[in-house]
């Protein structure tokens, strides 16, 4: 069954079907896709009539379609501004006869982690969903909701139940990615790679990543929790348990960010150890060669001095070799054999 979108016309004619703005909506009836208007100003009317459920989506709204929403679902105005703020934290509030929620989205990609923001007005008898971002494919949500019975498909708690669980769902996609992220990096620290430029940074990376995630899955228990809670009273009591569903997958989502996060730390800790090793390797090989030239420098020095002694002793190449050279050679065998008794190297 395909899903039946309709691009929605303003007022003033134009179609908002562009890449980025678009305005698209479906209509069932008693479960089923019928055929939605072609105008955003009709969609009051279709409201009226009993066993309809409207579901609209808008992307990349521009203040003219807020208008327009305000006035054909009656929407509160602080709700709508919120819809228009960037950057707002996942919640949920109640008004007179819908809740107005706020979720983040995420995607994993080869360079962190995607978010979305998506606000989503739900009712009795519809479902807005605005997004900022019209890169936030509502493709799989589409797919799961038109897979339901028919029967499921009356009311708008399904619906909102399966963009919901669709969200968390790709949360885990998200979570799986990083895990395999973390895999590699301990494997990387324990291989020996590049502790001091490449390793840090791919840390702090996954650290951001994880700061994010956990920002956009934790405000969804209090957004759960009030649905659970029936703040007001618009889904049916039977519907609640699919939403008990997805409150125990974000539970353990944040089981298992905070797990990464743990993971990710014991990875900082492990490099900065790493890195102090390797400096103190490097101060100990200094010292060993710096401990080597001490006695070294002392019987060049020595030798340098015209002392009668040396005049009248060192003549020969042979005794030059042996007093020279020979005592180069056994101050280094000395300092060889004390390093290795002391187990410095």
């Amino acid at each position: 069954m395909a899903q039946t979108w309709v691009s929605l016309k303003h007022p003033d004619g134009e179609v908002a079907k562009d890449e980025q703005h678009a305005i698209r909506c479906a209509v069932y009836t008693d479960g089923q896709p019928t055929q939605a208007p072609d105008n955003l100003d009709d969609i009051s009317d279709v409201l009226k009539q009993p066993g309809k459920l409207v579901w609209l989506d808008v992307a990349s709204p521009t203040a003219v379609d807020y208008a327009l929403l305000k006035n054909e679902f009656d929407l509160h105005p602080l709700a709508l501004e919120d819809a228009a703020t960037p950057h707002e934290r996942p919640k949920i509030e109640a008004f007179d006869g819908y809740y107005f929620l706020i979720v983040h989205g995420a995607t994993p990609t080869p360079t962190g982690i995607k978010g979305s923001e998506i606000a989503i007005f739900a009712a009795a008898n519809y479902i807005i969903t605005i997004r900022r971002d019209s890169s936030f494919s509502l493709d799989e949500i589409e797919k799961r909701w038109l897979a339901r019975p028919a029967e499921s498909r009356k009311s708008s708690s399904g619906l909102l139940y399966v963009i919901l669980d669709t969200i968390v769902d790709r949360f885990f996609d998200v979570g799986d990615a990083i895990d395999d992220e973390i895999q590699k990096l301990e494997a990387a620290l324990f291989r020996g790679a590049a502790v001091v430029t490449v390793i840090p940074r791919k840390i702090f990376s996954l650290k951001r990543d994880l700061q994010y995630f956990r920002r956009a899955v934790a405000p969804l228990r209090d957004v759960l929790n009030a649905i659970l809670r029936e703040d007001i009273p618009l889904f049916a009591h039977t519907d609640l348990a699919y939403f008990r569903d997805v409150y125990d997958h974000a539970i353990r989502l944040l089981d298992q960010i905070d797990a990464a996060r743990d993971l990710v730390n014991g990875a900082l800790d492990l490099n900065l150890s790493l890195v102090a090793n390797r400096q103190n390797e490097v101060v100990k090989q200094l010292t060993i060669i710096a401990t080597v030239f001490m006695p070294l420098t002392f019987i060049t020095g020595f030798f340098g001095q015209n002392f009668a002694f040396m005049v009248a002793h060192i003549q020969t190449p042979t005794s030059f070799y042996i007093f020279g050279f020979g005592t180069e050679i056994l101050a280094i065998a000395l300092l060889v054999i004390f390093f290795k008794v002391r187990r410095w190297f």
